[in-house]
């Protein structure tokens, strides 16, 4: 039995540009799965939302009024649940103690490039984001239930550089040994890397390696302040909009789709962006 919407209240200013049919149908896909509309991701947003009604009726509504529209249709923007197919990150603190921006100051002013380095995970469960959904009825995304996942040690520079490994597993002093030499090949003169306490990041082998590039030092983040580190907004930002409420079927397909996120971040500059972000963007961008 199909379901209909409940009854539009008495429109009141400018005419419906859809008809009541139209509109009912519209309701009808919603409670379908946006990959049969051509999207890769399971959640609605209003931009595929809007891409959906004006290439099939011919009417391109603004996002807002969408919403609205959306809202007396009997949806909302609701964080969905997680099915099997069979069946955030924090955001960025606020910057810590006026010292440690005074020594990236200081380092900056004389020359050096400063490379904020951090590692994710990246896993076949699926990341849930807000989405579209018919009200009082959760979305269900699908996911694997295998937990299989990828791990990434990435880095961002105030030269505006984005540059990553990615790896199976967990990443090690070796992998991060591997990273800072990967980092040396692309930054030119003195690199300054900043980064959390990790054990990883602290181990022996690493305080060697770094001991034996004299243009490579690196300083630690307070270690009650992990995370003001703004490489932290990448992963956010590819976690939200990269494979939020995408359901990759292995590793592989996981893989390929951060692959999209990689050539996102490097097109729309967010390593810049986002260090502008941040209090002491001005006197440490070069």
């Amino acid at each position: 039995m199909v379901r209909k919407r409940s009854a539009l209240p008495q429109a009141t200013g400018r005419p419906e540009k859809l008809t009541a049919a139209q509109q009912d149908e519209i309701s009808l896909i919603l409670d379908g799965d946006p990959r049969a509309h051509g999207f890769e991701t399971s959640g609605w947003t209003t931009a595929n939302i809007r891409h959906v009604i004006g290439v099939t009726y011919g009417v391109w509504l603004d996002r807002a009024h969408l919403s609205r529209k959306l809202k007396r249709w009997g949806f909302s923007y609701q964080r969905p649940a997680l099915a099997g197919r069979g069946a955030e990150r924090r955001r960025h603190r606020q910057l810590g103690p006026a010292s440690t921006v005074t020594r990236w100051e200081k380092k900056v002013a004389e020359g050096a490039t400063l490379v904020f380095v951090d590692e994710s995970g990246f896993s076949l469960k699926t990341t849930k984001v807000r989405t579209w959904g018919r009200c009082g009825h959760t979305p269900i995304i699908p996911t694997k239930l295998r937990w299989e996942h990828l791990s990434v040690i990435g880095a961002i520079t105030t030269g505006g550089q984005f540059l990553h490994h990615t790896h199976r597993g967990a990443v090690r002093s070796p992998q991060v040994m591997d990273f800072l030499q990967h980092v040396l090949r692309h930054v030119a003169g003195e690199v300054v890397v900043v980064l959390d306490r990790a054990m990883i990041h602290r181990s022996k082998a690493v305080q060697a390696f770094v001991q034996e590039h004299e243009r490579l030092s690196l300083v630690y983040l307070p270690p009650y302040a992990p995370e003001l580190n703004p490489i932290e907004l990448i992963w956010a930002d590819l976690k939200r909009n990269v494979v939020g409420n995408f359901c990759a079927t292995s590793v592989e397909v996981l893989k390929k789709r951060l692959t999209v996120g990689w050539q996102r971040i490097r097109r729309k500059g967010l390593p810049l962006a986002f260090i502008r972000g941040t209090p002491f963007s001005a006197s440490l961008l070069i």
